[in-house]
């Protein structure tokens, strides 16, 4: 499997550096890194970049939430980005709601 950067596709490349983009403190939708990205219904490939090349390019996959503000992950996923989020300053709900909306961040 190509792992690289440079040898990535350009739309995985721009998907990468568009999670890299989300500031310590806030969160991101899978939706908007893709809209930034530029691809629309691009959400599903947004996840399946995070679980297959976050630890290789370190990704900070915590910061990224499902578009209705709620953590996507279970069981000790869920709870590992809740406490991640946490550290960070990001309060999450015991239900996994992420708030204030003042910590999502929509890009530069």
């Amino acid at each position: 499997m190509v792992k690289e950067f440079a040898d990535l596709k350009p739309e995985t490349q721009r998907i990468l550096q568009e999670i890299k983009a989300v500031p310590y403190g806030q969160v991101s939708s899978y939706r908007d890194i893709a809209l930034r990205a530029g691809l629309i219904n691009g959400a599903r490939q947004v996840a399946r970049v995070l679980h297959g090349l976050s630890e290789r390019h370190r990704l900070p996959w915590w910061r990224i939430i499902r578009s209705d503000g709620t953590i996507g992950l279970h069981g000790e996923g869920r709870l590992e980005q809740i406490r991640l989020l946490k550290l960070e300053g990001v309060e999450v709900s015991d239900k996994g709601k992420v708030r204030p909306k003042e910590k999502y961040f929509k890009g530069v």
